[in-house]
């Protein structure tokens, strides 16, 4: 039974993403101004798609064989096997590819109206958040890790390879410590206040909110994010 659920689980996923892919592609082709090469084009990128869908439903399966080696493992007790899972969770959180809740800070940082919001500001907002301590950080529930970038693009500011208006307000999330709540506070007001009194910026007429939030939730990074590539790294031969 939980064989056959996995099983059915695993396919639908497979096939969503297919149908994320194909509307994707759908998406910027304007119907009206179709041509024959563009019919052409998309059955060329649909057969591709199909391909790249069998190549996940064969990944799939090879991932399910080792689930359930991993399951039969654990059910007999094998010590070892239950380690190396709990250690790779941990990897996977402090790596920030889980969904992580706990008591928390939320930050929004708005400008005027038509006024674009610097790059800058939110960066050193991010930078004194890990100086304080926080273990898990986003911008608009993009979680940022050591390889996110933060960084403006005309009128767009781009975070994690995605483009977010910068006229837009920006909320940015972040887990502290709650023992250290009260200085944590004040000393993110000292920054706010000196922001707020920068003679460079204050014409953009910035206005900066900050909340302490008992139960937060700050989302996991996407492993189609730019920021997980790992396809080039080689590991060093023992």
């Amino acid at each position: 039974m939980k064989q056959a659920l996995v099983r059915n689980v695993a396919l639908t996923a497979v096939c969503v993403i297919l149908g994320v892919l194909i509307a994707l592609q759908m998406k910027n082709v304007n119907l009206s101004n179709l041509r024959e090469e563009n019919i052409a084009e998309l059955q060329t990128k649909l057969i591709d798609l199909i391909n790249k869908n069998n190549e996940l439903a064969e990944r799939n399966a090879e991932l399910y064989d080792y689930v359930q080696i991993l399951e039969n493992d654990k059910a007999s007790g094998n010590a070892q096997i239950e380690s190396i899972v709990r250690e790779k969770e941990r990897a996977a959180i402090f790596a920030g590819l889980r969904e992580v809740r706990n008591y928390g800070i939320v930050i929004t940082v708005q400008s005027g109206e038509g006024i674009d919001i610097r790059d800058s500001v939110l960066r050193q907002f991010v930078n004194e958040l890990r100086n304080l301590g926080a273990q898990a950080v986003s911008i608009n529930d993009e979680r940022l890790v050591a390889t996110s970038e933060i960084r403006s693009s005309g009128s767009n500011l781009i975070i994690n390879g995605n483009n977010y208006s910068r006229q837009e307000p920006f909320e940015i999330k972040a887990i502290t410590d709650p023992k250290n709540e009260t200085s944590i506070l004040d000393y993110l007001d000292t920054v706010k206040r000196a922001i707020l009194a920068d003679g460079q910026i204050q014409s953009d007429q910035y206005s900066i909110q900050i909340s302490p939030v008992p139960e937060l939730t700050v989302p996991a990074l996407n492993e189609d994010s730019i920021a997980f590539k790992i396809d080039l790294l080689m590991p060093k031969s023992s």
